[in-house]
């Protein structure tokens, strides 16, 4: 009972019985239509909560009796009890600034002890959904909600286009009470702090207008606290090929690619590279009525209307090689596996590619040709692995420059000149190569020159972009094609340096070349591609 105060208790109509195995036990009348209540009661009690029916003709003469016992009297909460439980929570578009005033004012100076927040106090449940639209309106990635000990503020940050910035600080006092309120929104057991959680919020139902999906982790750090991270799911329809950056003759291959009938394609990169957005723009391809396709993803962030896809969950046993395996007993024409993680899934996937049908994956390497001797040392089989491979995307994400503040200038001989040596180093020492310098620059000055003079482009800074110069964000590629060159070299257990000389001759350009290219054509900066790229 004391979990649940004497007010609580009569504001919500419910009657707390007891704590069994960390969950609190209360009765109520209907627990099928009173979600809110019992949300409100998890929030205040900090505990999972399990409800169970109970009939009472005049509960508050029961709860006034049982509180009493335990030196709780009506007068005490009268306050409380005064509050209509079926009254909707306010929410206004106030800034978070303002609610943040709110919250210290309300919050105690400095607490000896953290004290009970209840989940009607409007500024911390109203912040919360104000800084989820922000996050949005900014086109904000991630949010993360750090938690420090003592009286030091917990601390919110926004990724925007791959960088982090602080957002807010909110007084040590209410540190527990937003990590509760957001596992609350995404139905976690919140008396649970010792291991992590994952859950996911959609945002719909705490603010119509928004139609906006969360995907939430809480890690457990040290001092017994928690960490939130919640990824915006906004991107729910995928980006058509010929949207994603890639270059003339890299979609003209990629595209020939995925239209086989069998084989598997690689897209490779770090955690953020955006390889599922690639291999779903690459699914709306061949999406066609005539053609069947299924999905193993953990989690399904983008959907697609006429694709088959499933939500992996590990928990019941249920992994990419069981559904990789289901799939192939399910007559599918294209499969996609969400990530390649294990040897039994590289064996799986390959062994689908072999026998008839189109394969697409994910996998976390930095480079094209490092993803062929990545799956040899999981035990792949040289031949069939050479065999079923078609294509190897690698990518990563860089700042666009600001297209409402961009400036150009006549780049300067000696930065052309750098620019080239930067281009040139991944072929290496050869024969001919101040001749083929020289074809690189004409074909710059073709492509890219402007009256005779190629330009160097940067952002001033706006409005728009926050006085940045970025706004948004644009992929480099490497996308290595196999030829019978590149799989006789896979066959013989060839090193990474053999299979990106081998490939470059035949016309593969590395993520640092793609990069520069897009640096000439003014979509991003050369220190940029440099931070992301390896030579």
């Amino acid at each position: 009972m004391r979990k649940i105060g004497h007010g609580v208790a009569r504001r919500l109509q419910i009657m707390p019985l007891m704590l069994h195995e960390g969950r609190l036990v209360v009765a109520i009348d209907d627990p099928s239509s009173r979600h809110s209540a019992l949300d409100e009661a998890e929030f205040i009690a900090q505990t999972k909560i399990i409800p169970v029916v109970g009939q009472c003709l005049d509960l508050d003469t029961v709860l006034n009796a049982a509180y009493e016992k335990i030196g709780e009297t009506a007068a005490a909460s009268l306050f409380a009890a005064n509050l209509d439980p079926m009254r909707p929570l306010e929410f206004d578009m106030a800034g978070t600034s303002e609610l943040l005033q709110t919250l210290e004012k309300e919050g105690p100076a400095a607490p000896t002890a953290e004290a009970p927040i209840e989940q009607s106090d409007n500024s911390l449940v109203r912040m919360i959904n104000s800084m989820i639209q922000e996050a949005h309106r900014e086109g904000a990635s991630d949010i993360h909600i750090e938690s420090y000990p003592g009286q030091e503020k917990t601390r919110i940050r926004f990724r925007r286009d791959g960088l982090l910035y602080t957002y807010l600080e909110l007084p040590p006092s209410y540190r527990n009470a937003i990590v509760a309120r957001v596992k609350i929104m995404c139905d976690l057991d919140i008396s649970e702090k010792r291991n992590p959680q994952d859950g996911k919020i959609n945002f719909a139902k705490y603010s119509p207008q928004h139609r906006i999906e969360l995907r939430v982790a809480t890690i457990p750090t040290n001092n017994g606290l928690e960490d939130v991270v919640m990824r915006i799911l906004a991107s729910a329809k995928p980006i058509p090929m010929t949207e994603l950056g890639l270059s003339p003759n890299n979609l003209a291959e990629l595209t020939k690619a995925v239209e086989r009938p069998y084989g598997m394609v690689l897209c490779v990169g770090p955690t953020g590279s955006g390889k599922t957005t690639t291999l779903h723009s690459a699914l709306m391809q061949i999406n066609t009525p005539e053609r069947k396709i299924w999905t193993a993803e953990d989690p399904v962030e983008i959907t697609q209307t006429g694709l088959r896809q499933v939500q992996i969950n590990p928990r019941i046993d249920w992994t990419f090689a069981k559904a990789l395996r289901a799939f192939v007993r399910a007559d599918p024409d294209v499969i996609m596996v969400g990530e390649i993680r294990d040897e039994e899934t590289a064996k799986t996937a390959i062994e689908a590619s072999l026998t008839g049908h189109l394969v697409l994956s994910t996998l976390h390497t930095n480079s094209a040709p490092e993803t062929v001797t990545r799956l040899l040392d999981m035990g792949m089989d040289p031949f069939n692995f050479a065999d079923s491979l078609l294509a190897v995307l690698a990518q990563r994400l860089v700042r666009r420059i600001c297209t409402r503040c961009v400036e150009s200038s006549p780049a300067s001989p000696e930065r052309v000149e750098e620019l080239l040596d930067d281009y040139m180093h991944a072929f290496g020492a050869r024969e001919d190569h101040a001749a083929q310098r020289k074809a690189v620059r004409n074909d710059w000055l073709a492509r890219y020159g402007r009256e005779g003079q190629l330009h160097a482009y940067h952002g001033v800074g706006c409005k728009h972009c926050g006085g940045t110069g970025f706004k948004g964000r644009v992929g480099i590629h490497e996308l290595m094609v196999m030829s019978k060159t590149l799989r006789r070299l896979v066959q013989t257990g060839a090193r990474a340096e053999e299979l990106q000389q081998a490939a470059l001759q035949e016309g593969m350009r590395t993520l640092r070349q793609d990069g520069i290219e897009k640096v000439l054509a003014g979509r991003t900066t050369v220190e940029e591609v440099r931070a992301t790229s390896n030579v």
